[in-house]
C-alpha cells in the first residue's frame, strides 16, 4: 500500500513538472527561452523513460529513492543517477579485477578435514552450511576455536598481543583506523614487528579512514618497512560511484594462526574515550585454527584489488588445527556478488528458527525479504528480540531505523533501545545454537553495497558467551511498548517516513 502511494505521488510530481514546462514554453515570446524550454522538455521525456526503465528492469535495491529524485528534478536527477546512482561500472570493475586473480586464487586451496567429527549439527545448521558453501565458497571447519571479545577493552589487548607474537606475517585490514592514542599503540606494535623482519601489510578503506589517519602516520609506517595501501581512493566523491562501495571489513591475520574480526574498528572511541558517545558497545571475535585460512584468502583478494600485488607464498595460506569445538564458517559478501551472501544467510537463519531469534545491530534498515521473515517468525510464536542503539550516531539514519518499529512491533517482535548507549555490535543468534558475528549491519548497504565478512558459529562454546552478553544487554535496555510507540508525535512520524524513503541510499 505504501509503495503504491509513493509511486502515485512520484507520477503526479513528474506530470506537474512536465505541465509547467509546456506552459512556460507556450507563453514566453523569447525564441531562445522557448527553445531552452523545449530542450528541457526533451530531457524530461528522456528522464521519465529512464525512470520507467529503472523501475521495471533494474534489480537495484535503492531504485525507489532515485525514482523520487528523477521525478522531482527530471534533468538534474538523471545526471546525478548516471554519475553516482547506478553501480554497473563499479560492479564490472570489481568483477574484472577479481577475475584476473583466477578462481584457484580466490577459493580455498582445499576443503577442511571432516574425518572423525563428533559435532552433530541440526538439520537447520546443515542447510546453512550447504547454503554458505554454495554462495560464499568457504567450507565449514570443525577444527577451529573461537572466543568472543566483548567491547574494546577485551579486543585490543588480544589484538596487540597477537601482533607482538607475530613471527612471519601480519595482515591488517580496517574500515576505520584513527591516528589517536589507541591507533598509535597499534601502529607502534606493527612497526616493532616490521623492524624485526616480520612482513606487515596494512590496508585501510580510503573513505572510512579519510581524515582519521594522518599522512604523517602513513609516512611513518612506510618508512618503517610496512606495506601500506588504501582501498579504492575517491578523488571527487560527488562525481564517483565508489562512495557506494566501501570496504567495511575489519580483519587481522597473524601467521595464519590467529584472526580477529567483528564490529570494532581501531581508535579511542572503541575503548569508551569518545566525548560524544561515552560507552561504546561492540563485539569482535577471535578465531584460531583452520578457519583463519579463509581470512588470509579474503585479505589477499582485497590486497590485490587495491595494489595489483599477488600474495602467492604458501605460508600466507598455512593453517593450524585446533581441538574440535563445534563448526566455524566464514561468509564474505560485496558488490562482486549478485546473491548477497550475508543477507541470504541471515534470512535463512530467521526462517529456520524454532524458538528464538536475538539480534543486536546499530542500524535496522533491512530490505523487504528480511522484514517479512522477521514478521513471519514473530507471528509463528518465535521469540524475536532486537536491540538497537538508545543514542544515535547519525540522526537521520536513526529515524530510518525507527521507521520500521511499528510494523514489527504490531506482529510481536520485541524491540529494545540500549539505554543512552550507541551499540555497534552485529550479532544474530538463533535457538541458542547457531550464531553469526561480523562486520555486516542489518541494512541494505551492508547486504548489497559494502564489502563485509561474518563468521558463522554452529554449536560452539562461544555462542554461550554471546547469549550471556545478550542477557546483560537486555537488562541495560528499555523495551519499546507497541501502544506507546503508536502515540508518538506527528513530527516523529513524518521524519521517520521521510527517512525510510531514502533508507536504501544511506
Amino acid at each position: 500500500m505504501k509503495r503504491s502511494i509513493a509511486l502515485i505521488t512520484l507520477a503526479i510530481i513528474t506530470f506537474l513538472v512536465y505541465c509547467l514546462s509546456f506552459y512556460y514554453s507556450s507563453v514566453v515570446d523569447s525564441v531562445a527561452i522557448a527553445t531552452g524550454s523545449l530542450v528541457y522538455i526533451g530531457l524530461s521525456v528522456l528522464s521519465i523513460l529512464v525512470w520507467l526503465i529503472i523501475f521495471i528492469y533494474s534489480d537495484s535495491k535503492n531504485k525507489l529513492p532515485w525514482l523520487f529524485v528523477i521525478a522531482l528534478f527530471p534533468v538534474l536527477g538523471l545526471i546525478l543517477y548516471i554519475m553516482v546512482g547506478n553501480g554497473f561500472r563499479e560492479t564490472y570493475r570489481y568483477h574484472r579485477r577479481m577475475k584476473q586473480l583466477g578462481d584457484d586464487y580466490l577459493s580455498p586451496v582445499c576443503d577442511f578435514d571432516h574425518s572423525q567429527v563428533k559435532t552433530v549439527l541440526s538439520d537447520e545448521a546443515c542447510r546453512l552450511v550447504k547454503l554458505n558453501k554454495m554462495i560464499a565458497i568457504n567450507d565449514i571447519s570443525f577444527r577451529s576455536k573461537t572466543r568472543i571479545l566483548t567491547n574494546g577493552e577485551q579486543k585490543f589487548p588480544v589484538l596487540l598481543e597477537a601482533i607482538k607474537n607475530a613471527q612471519q606475517f601480519i595482515f591488517l585490514e580496517y574500515y576505520i583506523f584513527h591516528s589517536d592514542e589507541m591507533g598509535m599503540r597499534v601502529v607502534n606494535a606493527l612497526i616493532d614487528r616490521a623492524q624485526a623482519g616480520v612482513e606487515v601489510r596494512v590496508l585501510i578503506d580510503a573513505m572510512g579512514s579519510s581524515k582519521r589517519m594522518s599522512q604523517s602516520t602513513i609516512s611513518l609506517m612506510r618508512r618503517s618497512g610496512i606495506k601500506f595501501a588504501e582501498f579504492d581512493p575517491v578523488w571527487i566523491p560527488i562525481l564517483s560511484n565508489k562512495i557506494n562501495h566501501r570496504n567495511h571489513r575489519k580483519i587481522l591475520v597473524v601467521d595464519g594462526k590467529v584472526a580477529i574480526t567483528g564490529g570494532i574498528n581501531i581508535g579511542d572511541e572503541y575503548i569508551h574515550r569518545s566525548v560524544k558517545f561515552g560507552f561504546w558497545r561492540d563485539t569482535s571475535i577471535l578465531i584460531e585454527g583452520e578457519a583463519v585460512h579463509d581470512f588470509s584468502v579474503l585479505f589477499a583478494g582485497d590486497w590485490f584489488f587495491a595494489t595489483g600485488e599477488r600474495l602467492e607464498d604458501e605460508r600466507y595460506f598455512y593453517f593450524t588445527k585446533c581441538e574440535e569445538d563445534g563448526g566455524v564458517q566464514v561468509v564474505d559478501s560485496g558488490p562482486t556478488s549478485a546473491i548477497a551472501p550475508i543477507k541470504q544467510t541471515i534470512f535463512r537463519m530467521i526462517m529456520d528458527a524454532n524458538q528464538s531469534i536475538y539480534m543486536i545491530t546499530p542500524y535496522l534498515i533491512p530490505d523487504f525479504d528480511v522484514i517479512m521473515a522477521l514478521k513471519n517468525a514473530a507471528l509463528s510464536g518465535i521469540d524475536v528480540r532486537i536491540i538497537v542503539p538508545g543514542r544515535p550516531d547519525k540522526k537521520f539514519v536513526y529515524y530510518a531505523t525507527q521507521s520500521y518499529f511499528e510494523a514489527l512491533l504490531a506482529v510481536g517482535v520485541r524491540i529494545y533501545t540500549y539505554d543512552g548507549v550507541f551499540c555497534h555490535a552485529k550479532v544474530v543468534i538463533v535457538d541458542g545454537k547457531i550464531a553469526t558475528v561480523g562486520t555486516a549491519n542489518l541494512d541494505i548497504r551492508s547486504f548489497y553495497l559494502n564489502f563485509e565478512v561474518n563468521v558463522m558459529l554452529y554449536e560452539t562454546q562461544s555462542i554461550q558467551s554471546l547469549l550471556n552478553d545478550f542477557n546483560i544487554d537486555f537488562s541495560r535496555s528499555t523495551e519499546i511498548i507497541y501502544q506507546d510507540w503508536k502515540n508518538r508525535s506527528i513530527k516523529d512520524r513524518t521524519l521517520q517516513s521521510l527517512a525510510q524513503l531514502f533508507s536504501a541510499v544511506m
